[in-house]
């Protein structure tokens, strides 16, 4: 299967953002495990130590943002196999970006609220913030685990179109499983014993996106030795 050799530099940067964007996952997973830094439960856990989690947000948020030229790479690399499911997995993945970025967003607007509270004495007030805080974070949760299902889905079908691509078949089953598992643990928050698939989702991530965006940017490379030649 050939691709398009028109686009070797969206191949070549998105094969590069693709791999960074991997890279931002472990270390995502990397400091919650070995900081013991995770996304606050309650608002009062927010409240007492806004750092943590707003560092490891802005973390993911980056992360997040480098999928999107890996996207188009994928698009236009994959976009002969199979048209139809790579403009429905492109748009699911950027929706997904979008959300995921909504999300954060709203961690982010409660940090400038985490010192009022603290430096406060008014029980209203007090009670006031937590309030927003809660509505914030449980807003937050929900753009997530959207985000988790539009994700899931465009990994899904583009892995299912690698398949037959260049990426090659096992690069494929394994893009399928990972999206498999993020839109099966989006649904714990319906049933929480399956949010387990979510982190076990994410792992697969970090190890399918270096794999694909090296692969991708040869794809670059190669088609830009061709034209040389």
């Amino acid at each position: 299967m050939t691709v398009d050799q028109s686009w070797k530099g969206v191949y070549k940067a998105g094969g590069v953002t693709l791999f960074a964007s991997g890279v931002v996952i472990v270390l995502f997973l990397l400091s919650m495990v070995i900081f013991h830094v995770t996304p606050p439960d309650t608002p009062q856990v927010f409240f007492e130590n806004p750092v943590p989690p707003v560092i490891l947000f802005l973390l993911a948020a980056f992360g997040e943002l480098l999928l999107m030229p890996g996207v188009l790479g994928l698009y236009l690399a994959l976009k002969d196999v199979n048209k139809n499911y790579m403009l429905i997995a492109t748009a699911f993945w950027l929706i997904s970006i979008i959300m995921f970025l909504v999300s954060r967003a709203q961690i982010f607007s409660l940090f400038p609220i985490s010192g009022r509270y603290m430096a406060t004495t008014s029980e209203i007030m007090k009670a006031a913030y937590l309030a927003s805080a809660d509505r914030a974070l449980d807003l937050g949760n929900i753009y997530a685990d959207m985000a988790l299902m539009f994700l899931g889905v465009a990994s899904i079908l583009i892995g299912l179109v690698m398949l037959k691509g260049v990426f090659g078949k096992r690069v494929g089953y394994l893009v399928t499983v990972a999206g498999t598992l993020l839109l099966l643990g989006a649904f714990g928050i319906f049933l929480k014993p399956i949010a387990i698939l979510v982190p076990i989702g994410l792992i697969l991530n970090a190890v399918w996106t270096p794999i694909v965006g090296i692969k991708l940017y040869k794809l670059g490379v190669r088609d830009e030795g061709l034209s040389k030649k």
